[in-house]
């Protein structure tokens, strides 16, 4: 009798220890879903983002120079310019380096100057996404993924009055386009009180192609 309670007893012990392992397992599983989840949609954000469907930082290129890249890559890549003229403007000092179709600016940075604008009117200049000079302003438009609709925003999470107002801290991006021109901008999100820097691209049109691209970041 003894042996036989025992064992209910022991059955009974199995039994609690089987359901709480599924209890755990079942939490667990549910803790991974939603894990799962909250990082599915970050990467999906993410995927997005390094997909290009809005413009952004790194949209700057032209060739296999980049935003932030030296004078010294700039000229490894280029050559010496056909012209270079250095300019003070907002208390810094600018390199402007000239060469045929395209123009590059580089701001002072400790003992260096980086690329931080372009300037490009030749068609064998090629910024990221393969854009050129020359191009149907349609197909520019469909490379970042948005509507095409003339005098308004072609997406954006505020208007164009927005990089002004220094209450909003989050990052800024939007798309607009006019009869002439097709802008994009990336405002970076503010802390603290540091000045948060805008990166711009302009595209100039003219007959429904390309004639002009300027990209800059930090640079009034």
């Amino acid at each position: 009798m003894l042996n036989k309670v025992k064992k209910v007893l022991t059955d009974e012990k199995g039994q609690k220890t089987v359901f709480t392992v599924a209890v755990v397992i079942i939490i667990l599983l549910s803790l991974l879903l939603i894990i799962s989840r909250i990082f599915g949609t970050f990467s999906f954000v993410s995927v997005a983002k390094n997909n290009k469907t809005i413009f952004s930082i790194s949209d700057l290129t032209v060739n296999d120079l980049k935003f932030s890249d030296t004078q010294k890559e700039v000229e490894t890549q280029m050559g010496k310019p056909n012209k270079e003229k250095t300019i003070t403007e907002n208390h810094f000092k600018y390199k402007k380096l000239y060469y045929d179709g395209i123009t590059f600016t580089l701001k002072e940075h400790y003992d260096d100057y980086i690329l931080t604008k372009v300037e490009i009117t030749s068609r064998r200049y090629t910024i990221n996404r393969n854009i050129n000079v020359g191009d149907r302003i349609l197909r520019v438009i469909k490379k970042f993924k948005v509507d095409n609709r003339v005098g308004t925003y072609l997406y954006g999470n505020n208007i164009v009055e927005a990089l002004d107002d220094s209450e909003i801290k989050d990052e800024i991006y939007l798309g607009v386009r006019s009869n002439s021109d097709l802008v994009y901008v990336y405002k970076d999100a503010k802390v603290g009180n540091t000045e948060p820097n805008i990166a711009r691209l302009n595209i100039t049109y003219g007959r429904g192609k390309v004639t002009k691209i300027v990209w800059s970041y930090d640079y009034k």
